[in-house]
């Protein structure tokens, strides 16, 4: 997923599809662009993704040291649930393992033709 302004890429996301959830992998918002709801956006478009019958969570890892992420995450809705312990390659930091679940209200939300792509983002 890509967000763009003024043809630029201002942010993307890279996730996988697993037959009950959905695993972001990369998550990145460029730092000119934050605290723009680009982010939020994102995370909004990839709930929409969700749906009570087949895929019903998002789950993510985040660093230890990555505190604006994860208070970024928490506020969009996902809970730390658990730590893995030297989780990195390029070094022995820890991460956390963020989940957002469906629920019953937030299927009623949900749109009826979710979109694929952030076309512009509107900075009025």
């Amino acid at each position: 997923m890509v967000a763009e302004y003024n043809h630029r890429i201002v942010g993307f996301m890279i996730y996988e599809l697993h037959k009950a959830k959905l695993h972001v992998l990369n998550f990145a918002v460029d730092p000119e662009f934050r605290r723009q709801a680009i982010g939020a956006q994102m995370i909004e478009k990839l709930v929409d993704k969700l749906s009570q019958q087949r895929r019903q969570e998002i789950v993510l890892e985040v660093r230890e040291s990555n505190l604006a992420a994860q208070l970024f995450f928490k506020k969009m809705g996902f809970k730390a649930v658990l730590v893995l312990r030297s989780h990195y390659d390029d070094t022995d930091e820890d991460a956390y393992v963020m989940r957002f679940t469906l629920t019953d209200e937030d299927a009623i939300l949900l749109p009826f033709a979710p979109a694929n792509r952030i076309s512009e983002y509107d900075a009025a």
